[in-house]
């Protein structure tokens, strides 16, 4: 389990973190709520007038958080850090997970002010000490953020379930897909494809890249009526041919993608990457959205 240490300049230890959860907050201006236990060390008391955490992934600062006032003495107190966070940062961190990578590594560390409080008569000394505190006096400290950084994990399915889903993530903030409202089947047909795209979205969390293309083909394949009829609804017809061909080559191309190859050193291997991925979704959650505006539009020039 990640810890972090409320240690001031001379590496004196007074208090432990110990990292419990990490979830997403709000969708317009997300944050992560980072939740910790915070445990005194030896027989102190500590109290924190300020504190910083620190959130960054590889070279990029992903966000700070800070709590006020806050008493550690009793074991275990909860500390719950609220860090804001831009959709695009959560996305960078979703696009640069490895394939093969188990979890979501974070780094964090700790800055801010704090107070520590020994009783004479039953101290008993923290480890690595380098000056005597004064017993039985309140006693002021700055938290040191020297030393390196904590490695916090969250497993590939919490940051999604946990951070993405509550956020509601980038497919929703930036694309609108306008759902019919009037006809019950062609609602639930286009709920459908939603759905998939859900799905895709998922695995590609996960980095299943090639159960992306797999539920991306099922969300072309589940819009609403018979393939040549799902731009019936388009009255212009060199729109609608114009259409009908993009949507015809977004199927192979997603039909391509989610089959292994024959022969060659991809043989018994899906022949995308998680780079193809990301396109393929990028891709699918334009044509939904952008397809749906535009046949809602029609149906309600139609009904005029």
């Amino acid at each position: 389990m990640a810890t972090l240490d409320i240690a001031d300049s001379g590496r004196t230890r007074w208090a432990v973190l110990e990292f419990q959860s990490v979830h997403g907050l709000g969708r317009l201006n997300p944050r992560l709520q980072v939740g910790f236990t915070a445990r005194p060390l030896a027989n102190c008391k500590v109290k924190v007038d300020e504190l910083t955490l620190r959130i960054d992934f590889g070279q990029e600062l992903l966000g700070e958080g800070r709590v006020l006032n806050e008493d550690v003495s009793f074991d275990p107190a909860h500390i719950m850090f609220e860090v804001p966070i831009q959709p695009r940062l959560l996305r960078y961190v979703t696009d640069s997970i490895g394939p093969r990578a188990s979890a979501v590594q974070l780094t964090a560390q700790l800055s801010g002010m704090g107070q520590y409080w020994m009783d004479p008569a039953t101290a008993q000394r923290p480890p690595v000490m380098v000056n005597d505190p004064e017993l039985g006096k309140w006693t002021p400290f700055v938290v040191s953020s020297g030393g390196s950084p904590a490695s916090i994990q969250v497993p590939r399915t919490e940051w999604y379930e946990r951070v993405l889903a509550p956020t509601r993530n980038e497919q929703y903030q930036y694309l609108e897909i306008a759902l019919p409202r009037n006809d019950a089947v062609l609602g639930v047909e286009w709920a459908s494809a939603v759905g998939h795209l859900q799905h895709a979205e998922k695995a590609y969390v996960a980095g299943d890249d090639a159960a992306v293309f797999v539920h991306l083909r099922g969300a072309l394949d589940a819009l609403p009526g018979a393939k040549q009829d799902i731009l019936g609804a388009i009255g212009d017809d060199r729109k609608r041919r114009s259409l009908d061909a993009v949507l015809t080559k977004a199927g192979e191309f997603l039909h391509s993608g989610r089959h292994v190859a024959a022969d060659g050193g991809q043989v018994g291997s899906f022949p995308v990457d998680h780079v193809d991925a990301a396109f393929a979704l990028d891709l699918m959650r334009v044509l939904l959205s952008h397809l749906s505006l535009m046949l809602s539009a029609e149906r309600d020039r139609t009904a005029r």
